[in-house]
């Protein structure tokens, strides 16, 4: 119980001088002739100000920016057509075919 203790006392021997200090201090002060005068601050002119009210804000409207024309489905897809798509690839290689299978005798 030693250390422990010997904490308590410690903090209990502080507080007890931290009182007296305070209370020495206060005397001071109050026994000090510059206590007893008090300090007059000199005061600091106030600048005028400038009425916000003498100026006006410049209104300015954004202007549109200018964006490109939308795109048409014919422009992407390209006209529309009725009939049904023919592959060219496949009606080629057949025709190609056709020659290569006469008949050998």
């Amino acid at each position: 119980m030693g250390k422990q203790y010997n904490k308590v006392l410690k903090r209990r021997r502080r507080a007890a001088y931290m009182t007296k200090r305070k209370l020495a201090l206060r005397e001071l002060v109050k026994n000090s002739p510059k206590a007893k005068t008090t300090k007059s601050k000199v005061a600091k002119p106030k600048v005028a100000r400038k009425t916000v009210a003498a100026k006006k804000e410049k209104v300015v409207e954004p202007e549109p920016e200018v964006v490109a024309e939308k795109a048409n489905p014919t422009d992407v897809l390209g006209p529309e057509t009725t009939e049904p798509p023919v592959n060219e690839s496949k009606t080629a290689e057949t025709k190609e075919k056709k020659p290569e299978k006469s008949p050998e005798n």
